[in-house]
């Protein structure tokens, strides 16, 4: 339950982070593995990530990150190419078909993620979505 007394914010937080995950969490599809899901998440945006960062946040040594990445550019989601800012480096980078898995797939259930969202009232769903911007950009910052 939500104050849950002698632990912390954190722990709190850890605690319904991980119920949620259960609730909402989606079964892997017949062509990826939710690692692999993940790891298309991850990647995101045109700008790419270093393969360091894919391997620290799947929580795995990066010989096994690279072998994912290896994995999911010979079926053409990913590609690797030089970071503009820093041509020393490689960064991993979703391709158009990369790009498209993203945007119609998800790791949630977004259909019950959705079905749970309305049994809630529009100032609470307000009032979360709004707090958990202000957590996500705390992160990121």
């Amino acid at each position: 339950m939500y104050g849950m007394p002698n632990q912390s914010y954190a722990e709190q937080f850890d605690h319904l982070y991980g119920r949620l995950w259960r609730a909402f969490f989606k079964a892997d599809v017949e062509d990826l593995s939710q690692h692999e899901l993940q790891l298309l998440h991850h990647v995101g945006d045109e700008r790419g990530v270093p393969l360091g960062v894919v391997a620290r946040h799947l929580g795995i040594p990066k010989s096994s990150a690279s072998e994912r990445v290896k994995s999911l550019e010979r079926r053409g989601f990913l590609t690797r190419r030089r970071d503009p800012e820093d041509e020393r480096r490689l960064s991993i980078v979703l391709t158009d078909a990369g790009a498209a898995r993203v945007r119609r797939d998800s790791v949630l259930d977004l259909v019950r993620l959705g079905a749970a969202l309305k049994k809630i009232s529009a100032v609470d769903r307000k009032a979360l979505l709004a707090g958990l911007e202000r957590l996500a950009a705390a992160a990121e910052g």
